[in-house]
């Protein structure tokens, strides 16, 4: 008899109270439950740990601690659960039924795996927009060197991570405040093969109160330090230049498009976008080229003057038109 491995899964939470309800109770509703189920409440100062209780009853477990942060958190409750595999859930995100069983499927096939992602439904709360978020990596591209690019893995919520990988490549680490899990899939992508279950197993909802959302210039300096740091490990060495580029394109990219929602003056998008270009002109060429148009000529008139040359194309030819062509 095949003995199955124990799940424990970490909800963490900081002031997320108004969606944990609905998280808890995706997690309970899995169609192969978890072993144990534990929220991490990282100091809130709302109706967290209220939310929490009320499924006590059904074996979900509080802790409580003092705001240290996400990664703080999550390390908690590593340290507070037992499972050979474990599963992280942001507060405000959710399961979809079969999560876990897909991701114990596919670890049980492939038994080198040491962790499983997936793909997510992207879920604006603000305008009720939703779409299927991809990652991973085309066949015959290494993961591990696109990770330390941009990160190709998702977040938390999307992973199930075998528990001795944390002890052969440490955990979070909690003096980053963003950036946590990109930091780990870096050091997890180099120690072991990580796997893909191609279909969206998770939603994330995005909205204005969520953290990843504040304070923009700081955290994609975060970001572009643990991609510098990640770079500055692979060999063999000559790769690096090229990868320090890509990643350079990849910021500049993310600078002009946060400058433009913000609204930062129009030369502060025009020249992160033509860096972006520039500096790794060799990948997602017409991305980065429309990106560059945008920021010169703004949103409104570059959607216009796109409208009206996708008119002209699907204007019929008239029988003389046909006549002169050559």
């Amino acid at each position: 008899m095949i003995t199955q491995p124990r799940v424990s899964v970490i909800i963490t939470s900081y002031n997320a109270g108004e969606y944990l309800g609905e998280a808890i109770e995706s997690v309970l509703a899995q169609s192969r439950p978890a072993d144990e189920i534990v929220v991490i409440d990282d100091g809130s100062t709302d109706a967290t740990p209220d939310v929490a209780r009320r499924y006590a009853s059904r074996g979900v477990r509080l802790v409580q601690q003092t705001n240290m942060g996400a990664g703080a958190a999550r390390n908690r409750g590593i340290q507070e659960t037992t499972g050979e595999l474990v599963a992280f859930l942001d507060g405000d995100d959710l399961w979809l039924p079969h999560k876990l069983e897909r991701q114990l499927e596919y670890l049980a096939d492939h038994p080198e795996t040491v962790m499983v992602s997936c793909l997510r439904w992207r879920w604006d709360q603000t305008t009720g927009e939703r779409h299927i978020e991809y990652f991973g990596v085309r066949p015959g591209r290494s993961l591990a060197l696109e990770n330390v690019v941009r990160n190709v893995i998702g977040n938390p919520s999307m992973t199930l991570i075998r528990r001795s990988v944390f002890d052969a490549v440490g955990r979070f680490d909690p003096t980053l405040r963003w950036g946590q899990d990109w930091d780990l899939f870096i050091r997890i992508t180099r120690y072991g093969p990580v796997g893909f279950v191609m279909e969206p197993l998770m939603i994330y909802r995005w909205h204005p109160g969520g953290i990843s959302h504040h304070r923009g210039i700081e955290r994609l300096d975060m970001f572009q330090l643990i991609a510098c740091r990640g770079i500055s490990r692979v060999h063999p060495v000559w790769l690096r230049p090229i990868l320090l580029a890509r990643r350079l394109s990849w910021d500049q990219c993310d600078r002009a498009a946060y400058a433009a929602q913000i609204g930062l003056p129009g030369w502060r998008r025009v020249w992160h976008a033509c860096l972006g270009l520039v500096l790794f002109p060799f990948e997602r060429p017409v991305s980065k080229t429309k990106r560059l148009l945008r920021s010169i000529f703004g949103d409104d008139r570059y959607a216009h003057v796109g409208g009206m040359l996708r008119s002209t194309l699907r204007q019929p030819v008239s029988n003389h038109e046909r006549l002169q062509s050559p």
